[in-house]
């Protein structure tokens, strides 16, 4: 029978904590921010938005009833402006703004907590 040597087994890695993370280690070593991944979630939400508005609107429109074609033409409406939004988050037209983003702020991915107020007017000054 064998024996088996606890000192052997294998170390899990070291979480990162900001006392072990050095200036030049980025702060976010997935693909993908969070303000990325949030985007993301919202789009998928906004095209499940507008599958079941696609749905009301093919219901609607062989609804009987004198006000059902109206109410048909606005849920397709709706489905159309939920599918232009989705369409503006999508991350090929998103990335370019996240880039811009990151470079306004240095790289890191955020800018803290700055706020960026326009100069007063030159009669405030004097």
């Amino acid at each position: 029978m064998g024996t088996t040597d606890d000192t052997s087994k294998k170390r899990p890695a070291r979480k990162t904590t900001a006392s072990n993370v050095s200036a030049e280690t980025p702060r976010s070593t997935t693909p993908t921010t969070l303000l990325e991944q949030t985007i993301s979630r919202e789009r998928t939400r906004l095209l499940q938005v507008h599958s079941v508005l696609h749905c009301l609107y093919e219901v609607l429109l062989y609804a009987e009833g004198e006000d059902a074609i109206m109410y048909a033409e606005a849920a397709h409406l709706a489905a159309t402006m939920v599918d232009e939004s989705a369409t503006q988050l999508d991350s090929l037209s998103i990335k370019p703004l996240i880039d811009a983003l990151k470079m306004e702020s240095g790289g890191h991915g955020g800018g803290g907590f700055s706020v960026r107020e326009p100069p007063p007017p030159p009669y405030l000054l004097s």
